[in-house]
């Protein structure tokens, strides 16, 4: 039987290849240089593209399926397919600041609080510069249709802003997506 990654993943899949999740995949990786790390690299698709443009890219997804498929596609377009691979988002196996940006794509939100607290952290503590989310984030108490939304969707916890201050980042909201289901979050390091 699948694992709940792999069942995740299966459904990332169709939803990675959307005109509407590619416009905002873009978005986040606007102005990006440097030694970027993508958290949950949904099938490899950000980080072939960011090597194929020559951005120094690297992923981490929690799915062996995801990982298979992302080195497929990095094989295929002739770069190395060793630039994504498993790994704990609570215990990154790379050095303090190792990149200067970090990149989750709709990880954290999956996790409980005490993980998200953990995953976050680890983010913080490998990014250089930033730290930049494309999540389910709390803004503001009670129900509304984007929360439930992503509640239902396979039960995202939305991050709170505490959870985001209480880690090391100071994030300047940018924009939200399906009615807060998901919002573009830029966290500084502080």
């Amino acid at each position: 039987m699948p694992s709940y990654w792999d069942r995740f993943a299966q459904a990332y899949t169709q939803i990675g290849e959307a005109d509407f999740w590619l416009r905002h995949r873009r978005r986040l990786t606007e102005g990006l240089s440097g030694r970027i790390l993508e958290v949950c690299c949904g099938g490899g698709r950000l980080v072939v593209e960011l090597l194929a443009s020559g951005v120094d890219a690297y992923g981490i997804d929690l799915s062996p399926r995801m990982i298979r498929l992302a080195r497929t596609k990095l094989t295929q377009a002739g770069l190395n397919p060793r630039r994504v691979a498993v790994a704990d988002v609570t215990r990154l196996p790379f050095a303090d600041r190792q990149f200067d940006t970090v990149i989750s794509t709709g990880a954290i939100a999956l996790f409980r609080f005490p993980t998200q607290r953990a995953a976050l952290a680890e983010m913080a503590r490998v990014a250089g510069v930033e730290v930049r989310l494309l999540e389910s984030h709390e803004k503001r108490p009670g129900w509304y249709w984007g929360r439930l939304w992503a509640a239902l969707f396979d039960g995202m916890r939305p991050i709170p802003a505490a959870l985001l201050r209480d880690t090391g980042l100071d994030c300047s909201h940018q924009w939200d997506i399906l009615g807060g289901a998901f919002s573009y979050l830029r966290c500084a390091k502080r």
